[in-house]
């Protein structure tokens, strides 16, 4: 999003309606921010009433700079409240209550809003987005798969089209009750449609892609899932080319390191992460990856040295995740003692995190492992 959407001229001329402010979420120094607006997705978008100092729009994942143009311009109207029935009253008040934390009454809302909107509402395809994205917040699986069902045949074809879809189809990907498999069946035929087309940002095709990989898993289809692996890889690697800027041509490393462990091939990603690597040298990220990448090729040294590389520019609740990392390395190379203490350590860590960046959950595994040791 950084490194293409919010670069967008369309957004750069909305800079005198908004102040901006973009917040590192594993900087213990923005814990404040984070107790007062906490944040569980990556990215969230907030539009914040400046007179109440409370969310009136909460977005959770990408959009293009269109779409965010759009929501933008809703937050506006959330923070002046909305009167009425009417399907855009409805839809602000919906997204001051998702704002608010209030997951369930924004749900109602939305429904609310799509029924008074009509087939023709211009805020209809963004409305089944919130609402498919609230489901599936909400824990509601099945119901986030059969709305985009009902609804993404009858969307516009572009970027709210696919995140339906692509939601949708994690929806039921994620469910193993019966109901699951035949709405998978009837999404993979949008999701093959989405994920073709360019107009849709980078990141969520290579959403797709996941998806329909899982899919065919789930399916019990090991050559399909083997050829939409080899399909996506040939994406990531082209999108990868395109890039302009460092940053541009590491956004999708997460998907490359995940695309090559489907493939059983996690040898193919190295060179790609090695150049991340040198060509962004303050991040944490590629050394990180390029460790799990030489963990699963047992080359337990090469390991061991890119971890040494992460750690210094690890911070933060994701610096847990090295040194746990760390440790399954060394408990891989026999040396147990070494292992006990990089665990020792992230827990500290964990610990010592202010509250609103602590993962209990995380530190309770930790602490698990470390027992049997």
């Amino acid at each position: 999003m950084r490194a293409t959407v919010l670069r967008d001229p369309a957004l750069v001329k909305m800079a005198g309606r908004f102040v901006w402010l973009e917040i590192d979420t594993e900087q213990e120094a923005n814990a404040g921010f984070l107790e007062k607006f906490p944040i569980e997705v990556w990215p969230t978008f907030l539009v914040v009433d400046p007179v109440t100092e409370r969310p009136v729009l909460k977005w959770l994942g990408t959009a293009t700079a269109a779409d965010l143009s759009r929501l933008l311009a809703d937050g506006e109207r959330a923070v002046k409240g909305g009167v009425g029935e009417s399907a855009d009253a409805l839809l602000a008040r919906a997204d001051r209550e998702n704002g608010a934390g209030h997951g369930a009454d924004a749900i109602v809302l939305w429904e609310k809003a799509l029924v008074a909107g009509g087939a023709g509402w211009p805020r209809r395809a963004r409305t089944i987005e919130s609402l498919v994205i609230g489901l599936q917040s909400d824990g509601k699986p099945r119901r986030c798969a059969e709305v985009a069902l009902a609804e993404a045949p009858g969307m516009a074809r572009g970027q709210s089209f696919a995140n339906v879809v692509s939601l949708g189809l994690s929806c039921a990907n994620g469910s193993e009750e019966p109901w699951a498999p035949p709405v998978a069946a009837k999404l993979e035929p949008l999701a093959v449609e989405a994920v073709k087309r360019t107009d849709v940002l980078a990141d969520d095709r290579a959403g797709l892609h996941d998806a329909l990989v899982t899919a065919r898993e789930k399916a019990g289809d090991a050559a399909g899932a083997k050829a939409r692996a080899e399909e996506e890889w040939a994406f990531l690697v082209a999108e990868r080319a395109k890039g302009t800027t460092p940053e541009a041509r590491t956004m999708l490393d997460s998907w490359i390191v995940g695309t090559a462990m489907d493939l059983h091939d996690p040898a193919r990603a190295v060179p790609l992460l090695l150049e991340s690597e040198k060509a962004t040298p303050k991040d944490y990220n590629p050394p990180y990856r390029l460790a799990a990448l030489y963990l699963e090729l047992k080359r337990t040294d090469d390991a061991l040295a890119a971890s040494n590389r992460a750690l210094p520019l690890a911070y933060g609740p994701r610096k847990m995740r090295v040194l746990a990392q760390r440790a399954t390395i060394l408990e891989a190379k026999g040396d147990v003692a070494g292992a006990r203490k990089a665990l020792q350590d992230a827990i500290a860590h964990g610990k010592k995190l202010p509250p609103s960046q602590q993962n209990p959950r995380l530190v309770q595994r930790l602490e698990a492992r470390l027992a049997k040791l």
